[in-house]
């Protein structure tokens, strides 16, 4: 944004969350996409394919638990943000936009309604719930068994389980929220040609595959299998893609500045 009237920009991609490409373009700094110009578009899904930006990978957010903390697996954000796990619910900090929204999911909001999951959260904060600054910070609490339970991305959880931490993941009921991570051009970009050749290749089987093995996304394209045991603890269900759900992206970014305001000044206080 601070190179938006410069002729020429630094960077000829731009790697973001699917929130962020969406404020981005609502600002005007993003470039309007020639998907003529990308083979491997073809075989996108749908819900990855924005007028200004490629979704890369995605995840989804789902329940962690240890099964020798909580023996009871959860099934819904509700079992997990409950005040009865006291102090081994872990909560990060900055995940607090889809902290309030598994809150909301789990109390009757919506992805364009935020407010009915603040009272649960001041409950699980009450009962003793940690909060923690980083996803990393949150890993090592999984791992010495400071918490049992936690809400996080499904691929997030595959790279704890590579790392040796006792984690198994639950998709909840109450509906899956999308992590999609991706790529966008600047208007600006000094050589548009490059970044139209990256994101083809960030298309392609080998690479698609590659992130599945080594960070646990899912792929963004059709023409891809995952090797059964990647697919195994990466991918969702038949059953569980239909719980998938978009996040409202407008109403967070209409409304991020009042609900991290309520997040640091009420929440954390």
């Amino acid at each position: 944004m601070a190179e938006a009237r410069l002729p020429r920009g630094t960077s000829d991609l731009q790697a973001l969350s699917a929130a962020h490409m969406f404020e981005l373009n609502e600002v005007g700094v993003l470039q309007t996409l020639d998907y003529a110009k990308l083979e491997n578009a073809r075989h996108l899904l749908p819900q990855m394919k924005y007028p200004y930006g490629v979704g890369h990978i995605y995840s989804g957010k789902v329940v962690l638990f240890n099964p020798k903390l909580v023996p009871q697996a959860p099934t819904s954000f509700a079992d997990t943000l409950d005040p009865k796990h006291g102090s081994k619910l872990g909560i990060i900090d900055i995940q607090y936009q889809f902290t309030m929204m598994a809150a909301a999911l789990a109390s009757g909001g919506s992805m364009s309604n935020f407010e009915p999951g603040k009272e649960r959260l001041l409950a699980v904060k009450k009962a003793g719930a940690r909060i923690y600054p980083s996803n990393e910070a949150l890993a090592q609490a999984l791992k010495t068994e400071e918490i049992g339970l936690c809400i996080m991305w499904k691929a997030r959880a595959v790279q704890w389980q590579n790392a040796g931490i006792t984690v198994e993941t639950v998709a909840p009921k109450e509906g899956v929220p999308l992590y999609i991570s991706g790529f966008a051009i600047p208007k600006n970009a000094q050589n548009k040609a490059a970044a139209y050749a990256y994101l083809d290749a960030m298309l392609e089987p080998s690479a698609q595959v590659a992130f599945g093995e080594t960070m646990g996304y899912n792929p963004t394209v059709t023409n891809v299998k995952l090797p059964e045991a990647v697919a195994r603890r990466v991918a969702f269900s038949k059953e569980e893609q239909t719980r998938l759900i978009t996040p409202n992206y407008d109403y967070i970014a209409k409304n991020d500045f009042q609900l991290k305001e309520w997040w640091d000044k009420v929440f954390k206080a």
